[in-house]
């Protein structure tokens, strides 16, 4: 079910475009996002080969404008190993050897990762669920239906009910299912709140803008830019130079506070302000401690200019891009909204959550390792969803249907899923 004209149209066509490499995950306290990341890489790229639509290896420079940054490098690298990356597909440049490879680069140290990678998701998202409704007839999307309600009971041989409200004509329906996921995005929060379930948690929504580059800038580097992010404690990343496959360069993203997960204009947010506010100070689901605590001042005050500053965000990228200028930027480009959860303490939760609840599974809180790593996490889910006994298939395994185009993964792959990827249902 599909609250909009078609899938999408918000978070997976708004990001980046980033298939990641793994090594900004700890091997052990991240050891499944890190194998999520690496299959998920192989996945996409087989995927796009198979359908003749752009998969471009660009790879990617991570850099440390500072001694301090640089330590963090390390790390990163060693994780990268560890995380099954090649040494051949990684490795710690000085400063020297980052101007032999992108001469318009400062920096301290950087890791060059060639294992790294860039997309439309909108576009290959979309063109997966056309496979799906062209090759299936069991596979059905209804569109502009927006859910309202869900229905659960803890007798699991009695179907649940979703009551969902048409778009089209603000009719209000029912369906009944067997077995739900709740994969919304920034709106899963508010779809679980529907079925009642007694949970600590709340959600904040962050506004990234970006800045396209003019052409004059379109040869100055050669692949994607990132920073040792300056608020390495929070899930976010500082703004960075991005290389996307229609060509563009950009400038982003921030990560500015807003109140909606469709917060991208100021109407919207004005609306939804006092009613996020209730829900944080004195809603059924309120935190206990303040999340505005120094360091959380510090972020929002440093993001917010960067949104009300064109020039501020520009001019943290020129730490390691010294020469480009904040005039040459006029155009923005597409916004995007990231949805982070807290919990009753007001500290934000770092992993997703897996959240099973009588026939309804709702996945809340993914934002790591994002679109790169969907497809071992989804098998992962069904895997898991097999084991328990909720799920069941075909000749005593997973079934692969044979679709045009659509199944290029070969068994060791998936084999790989199964054996690395233990998800945790809460």
């Amino acid at each position: 079910m599909e609250q909009e004209a078609k899938p999408a149209l918000h978070t997976s066509s708004r990001n980046t475009g980033k298939v990641h490499a793994p090594f900004i995950y700890h091997p052990e306290k991240k050891r499944v996002w890190a194998k999520a990341a690496l299959y998920g890489y192989q996945f996409w790229k087989n995927y796009c080969e198979a359908n003749k639509i752009p998969f471009e290896e660009d790879g990617v420079l991570e850099v440390a404008t500072d001694a301090d940054s640089a330590k963090i490098l390390s790390f990163h690298l060693d994780w990268g190993i560890k995380n099954g990356l090649n040494y051949d597909e990684i490795k710690l440049l000085d400063q020297n050897e980052v101007k032999m490879i992108e001469p318009h680069v400062k920096c301290h140290q950087a890791i060059l990762c060639k294992k790294d990678a860039s997309v439309d998701y909108g576009q290959i998202t979309r063109l997966l669920a056309n496979h799906f409704l062209n090759n299936d007839r069991e596979v059905k999307i209804a569109t502009l239906s927006k859910v309202i309600n869900i229905k659960t009971d803890r007798n699991l041989d009695l179907p649940g009910i979703i009551e969902y409200q048409n778009m089209d004509g603000n009719a209000v329906r029912q369906m009944k299912f067997d077995f739900l996921i709740n994969a919304s995005g920034s709106n899963a929060l508010n779809v679980m709140n529907t079925t009642k379930i007694e949970h600590g948690y709340q959600d904040l929504f962050f506004l990234g803008e970006y800045w396209i580059a003019p052409s004059k800038y379109n040869n100055l580097t050669r692949r994607s830019i990132y920073s040792i992010p300056q608020f390495h404690q929070f899930p976010f990343l500082d703004p960075h130079w991005i290389i996307r496959t229609n060509g563009h360069r950009e400038i982003g993203p921030n990560a500015c506070p807003v109140f909606s997960p469709y917060g991208y204009d100021k109407l919207n947010n004005l609306k939804e302000f006092f009613p996020k506010l209730y829900k944080l100070t004195l809603g059924e689901h309120r935190i206990n401690k303040s999340i505005l605590r120094k360091e959380m001042f510090n972020l929002v005050a440093t993001e917010a200019l960067s949104s009300v500053s064109k020039r501020y965000m520009i001019k943290r990228v020129k730490k390691f891009l010294p020469s480009i200028e904040a005039k040459d930027f006029t155009i923005r480009g597409t916004s995007g909204i990231r949805a982070n959860i807290i919990d009753k303490n007001g500290d934000f939760i770092s992993s997703p959550i897996f959240k099973l609840h009588n026939n309804v599974l709702h996945i809340l809180n993914y934002n790591s390792p994002g679109a790169t790593g969907v497809f071992p996490i989804a098998y992962a889910l069904v895997f898991k969803l097999v084991d328990k006994g909720i799920l069941r298939y075909n000749n005593n395994g997973i079934e692969q249907r044979k679709l045009t185009n659509l199944t290029p993964f070969d068994e060791k792959l998936i084999e790989n899923c199964r054996k690395e990827i233990e998800v945790e249902f809460k």
